[in-house]
């Protein structure tokens, strides 16, 4: 079932190779017609959209939508567990459920990675896929709402996930998952403010900021990031993996 392998190649990184055969892609969904013609419409707006943007403009909105913005992450079980250590065994075990299926993960994306889980159920019968599919769904339709309130031509894709699933998303759980975490919306990030005294100053500023930075090293940078979710599984291997225990210093 190529078209969800499309779907979910339509929300990978953007880059000049995606925009090349993104005709290609038109071609599988219209011929394999498993999305109805409005969300095919959105689709084709979608890639058409993509076509007339530089590719570095393409690029920085999908960091900001995906990588930056937490209630928009494209790694399911974030959305499901959070920070939690249940996300450490969850993962490991859609690991092998690919490996059982005999899909080789060549990413260095997590299993999680909706584009990855696609790909998945596109090796799997229509009636399987749709399936597995219907136990994703409220997580993809609360993705969907943010980007259709944001106005994203990304909505699209997700708006036809929900279309081929059987099972169609609960409007109340979406509407719990919507107002969940309200947090999310309201990262933060730190900012240093100082009066413009010129060009020399701001240059002067610049470069003591960077000349006496000190880089942690990368196994503690690991080791305190909450939110990348290689540095959650590496926190699970070495609480829950007998080898690993007892060996690395927690503080």
């Amino acid at each position: 079932m190529r078209t969800l392998k499309v779907l979910g190649f339509l929300l990978t990184y953007p880059s000049a190779q995606q925009i090349e055969v993104l005709s290609e892609c038109r071609e599988i969904l219209r011929n394999e017609k498993w999305i109805p013609d409005a969300a095919l419409r959105k689709l084709n707006r979608l890639m058409e959209w993509m076509e007339g943007q530089d590719i570095l403009d393409l690029q920085e909105e999908y960091v900001a939508l995906f990588d930056r913005t937490p209630s928009l992450s494209l790694h399911l079980f974030e959305h499901v567990h959070g920070d939690s250590r249940d996300r450490g065994p969850a993962l490991v075990n859609l690991t092998n459920i690919y490996k059982d299926a005999g899909l080789v993960i060549t990413t260095d994306e997590m299993p999680d990675y909706l584009p990855l889980f696609l790909e998945y159920l596109s090796i799997l019968s229509p009636e399987e896929a749709r399936e597995n599919l219907d136990g994703a769904i409220n997580v993809i339709a609360a993705i969907g709402e943010r980007l259709k309130n944001r106005e994203s031509h990304y909505a699209g894709v997700f708006e036809a996930l929900s279309e081929a699933a059987h099972r169609k998303p609960d409007p109340k759980a979406i509407e719990e998952a919507l107002a969940e975490r309200p947090e999310l919306g309201q990262d933060n990030i730190p900012v240093l403010f100082f009066v413009d005294e010129g060009l020399k100053r701001s240059q002067q500023m610049f470069a003591d900021l960077n000349k006496y930075a000190v880089k942690p090293s990368p196994s503690l940078a690991t080791l305190y990031d909450h939110r990348d979710h290689n540095s959650e599984l590496a926190r699970h291997l070495i609480n829950h993996v007998e080898p690993f225990m007892g060996f690395t210093e927690m503080e």
